[in-house]
């Protein structure tokens, strides 16, 4: 692997933000990782509460979508990512959610992924709410959930 994405690819860095995945999907070449996506399991809260009781999602979200550079340009993070949400979909996970800067859009909605627009999202660190921060976009991936709830969005944690 690329020296600076080395960390990625090992037991103790596949996290981001504290959070490290449930599982994940590796494509490997002669023994050697590729590309990898890790898959984090997280209940959201959808909703205020205000008047309407919130509704909560069990949610598998993509975290360290990486491909070897020698490698990119092959649609293996494509490949890496559909094999993640169909173990999520077999898993009984309700929706994919993640988050990405806008130039990954367009490689994300090649698997179904659907941005959400000007969602209001808040994470948590060391115990206080934020927004998600501003350079991100949201995407929505249907599993069981065929369509993203209206409202107000806590991911009960940070972001991954």
């Amino acid at each position: 692997a690329n020296p600076t994405d080395r960390e990625i690819f090992t037991p103790h860095g596949r996290g981001w933000h504290g959070v490290t995945p449930l599982y994940c999907a590796i494509i490997e070449l002669n023994n050697s990782p590729i590309a990898y996506v890790g898959i984090v399991e997280r209940t959201i809260r959808i909703g205020s509460g205000i008047g309407v009781p919130p509704m909560f999602l069990r949610i598998a979200g993509p975290q360290n979508v990486s491909v070897h550079p020698h490698y990119r340009g092959q649609a293996l993070s494509v490949a890496a990512l559909t094999v993640a949400m169909n173990h999520a979909l077999l898993q009984n996970f309700d929706a994919g959610l993640l988050f990405c800067t806008p130039n990954l859009e367009r490689l994300y909605s090649k698997t179904g992924w659907q941005t959400l627009p000007n969602p209001s999202i808040t994470r948590t660190e060391n115990n206080v709410d934020l927004p998600l921060p501003e350079r991100n976009l949201a995407m929505f991936l249907p599993l069981k959930q065929k369509s993203f709830p209206p409202g107000p969005i806590h991911l009960q944690g940070n972001d991954w």
